[in-house]
């Protein structure tokens, strides 16, 4: 049995702007007031605690209200925490996320492929051997991981579910992920 925990959080709820690139959005008021109820769900976690996050501003402004409220130092950065790559959706996003999801590609968007890889480092890299590690993430990004490291979880129905924030707890023994908070 391991003694390494791993929570996916997905980032609090951000200001969209077409006319900023989506890495740069910041989060809302009330999704910093959210990241920070979002911490006592995290609290009890088996320490030491440690927070890795993406590089983009939303995933930054919620780790650092996680560390905040937790009382932990400043969360690590990790570029390949960043969402899936893509261009800008002037329909219908989330029906275009969700076929990107069932196939695994589209035109302009990151291959499956290349983002479990680069996950896969980020985790490789800042998953300890023992306690928790919290990795605040993006809905899609998470979505593809775990599908593909849990058995039974469908990426599409998985996203679908996600909050801004939400968090899962993942049993690597048993290949699954619980809910915390969302």
């Amino acid at each position: 049995m391991n003694r390494r925990r791993l929570v996916w959080v997905r980032h609090a709820l951000a200001t969209s702007d077409p006319a900023t690139p989506a890495h740069a959005w910041p989060l809302t008021r009330e999704g910093r007031e959210a990241a920070l109820r979002l911490a006592p769900a995290l609290a009890g976690l088996p320490p030491p605690l440690s927070v890795v996050t993406s590089s983009e501003c939303k995933a930054v402004e919620t780790a650092d209200a996680l560390c905040e409220a937790l009382g932990l130092g400043l969360a690590g950065v990790s570029p390949d925490l960043r969402e899936v790559q893509r261009p800008w959706t002037d329909g219908d996003y989330r029906a275009a996320a969700r076929a990107y999801l069932r196939s695994g590609s589209a035109p302009g968007w990151e291959p499956r492929d290349q983002v479990l890889r680069r996950l896969s480092r980020a985790l490789a890299e800042h998953w300890g051997p023992d306690g928790t590690t919290i990795t605040v993430s993006h809905g899609l990004a998470m979505s593809i991981w775990a599908a593909d490291a849990s058995d039974g979880i469908d990426s599409v129905e998985f996203w679908d579910t996600l909050t801004f924030p939400d968090a899962w707890l993942v049993d690597e023994d048993r290949r699954t992920l619980c809910r915390l908070a969302g």
